[in-house]
């Protein structure tokens, strides 16, 4: 989310916006609550791919975006995450 820096100097993170017919609501939730949600710890069911993005996140490897177009005519371009992976 982009910023907003306040008379004061105090960085204002704006509220999520949920996506309409996705996701019924949307909040800032602490790293640790989110990271015991995906990984069902809380008594859920979890989420396997967002399971497996904090395990990368936790590694120190960043996330990249890069959109993706489809074979199927009339579809529209998908975003796709994957891990930056550099050689040494």
């Amino acid at each position: 989310p982009v910023e907003v820096v306040d008379e004061a100097g105090v960085a204002m993170i704006p509220a999520p916006v949920p996506q309409e017919c996705e996701i019924e609501s949307a909040a800032w939730i602490p790293m640790q609550q989110y990271k015991d949600m995906v990984r069902g710890n809380d008594g859920g069911s979890g989420h396997p791919m967002m399971s497996h993005v904090m395990d990368v996140l936790e590694t120190g490897m960043q996330i990249r975006k890069r959109t993706v177009h489809s074979v199927v005519p009339g579809r529209k371009p998908n975003p796709m995450y994957h891990p930056c992976v550099t050689e040494e």
